[in-house]
C-alpha cells in the first residue's frame, strides 16, 4: 500500500517543512523518526549510504509506519535509476546534488516526470510497489505527478548559472 504525499500537501498548502537526514539503511531508523512526531519528513542520504532495492523497499515501509514521507539523496551518477528505484519502493521525494547547469536541472527533472506527452518525461510505469495493490494507471500517474523534486545549488558554477 502506497500512502498519500504528506510531504507535497505541506507544500502545496505553502506551509513550512522540517526535516532530518539519515545516512543508515536499517529500516528501524525512519521508523523511530517518523514516531517521534518531530519532522515532516526524511533525507536518506543514500550517496553516503549502503543501498540496494531492497533497503528501498525496507526503508519506505518502515517510514510509512511512521507516518514520515522520505526523500533520497542519490549519488549523481546512477540518480535517474536510484530515483525511479525510490520511488517505485514508495518514496515521496528526491534531492538532486551536483547541478552544474540549467541543462542539468532538466535532466534530473524528466528522469522522475511521466512519459506522456503531457509531461515529457522519461518515467514509464515500473512494476514496483504502486502495482502491487492495483495498476490503475491514474492513481500511479498521481502518484507520481505528486512526487517532490528539489534541487541542491551548491557548486560555484550552478550559482553562476542560476537564472
Amino acid at each position: 500500500m502506497i500512502l498519500p504525499n504528506t510531504l507535497r500537501a505541506t507544500l502545496d498548502a505553502g506551509k513550512p517543512t522540517i526535516s532530518t537526514h539519515v545516512m543508515f539503511s536499517d529500516p528501524d531508523i525512519p521508523e523511530l523518526i517518523g514516531d517521534t512526531g518531530f519532522f515532516d519528513y526524511a533525507e536518506f542520504s543514500a550517496e553516503y549510504s549502503v543501498l540496494d532495492f531492497g533497503n528501498l523497499y525496507h526503508l519506505a515501509r518502515a517510514a510509512q509506519c511512521g507516518n514520515l514521507p522520505l526523500m533520497i539523496k542519490p549519488d549523481q551518477d546512477g540518480q535517474a535509476f536510484w530515483t525511479q528505484a525510490a520511488f517505485g519502493a514508495g518514496f515521496k521525494a528526491v534531492l538532486f546534488t551536483d547541478i552544474r547547469t540549467p541543462e542539468d536541472v532538466i535532466e534530473c527533472c524528466s528522469c522522475i516526470a511521466p512519459d506522456s506527452p503531457d509531461h515529457g518525461g522519461r518515467m514509464g510505469v515500473k512494476l514496483r510497489r504502486p502495482a502491487l495493490s492495483s495498476y490503475d494507471t491514474q492513481e500511479y500517474l498521481a502518484h507520481l505527478e505528486s512526487f517532490v523534486i528539489a534541487i541542491m545549488i551548491e557548486k560555484d558554477l550552478a550559482v553562476e548559472n542560476i537564472d
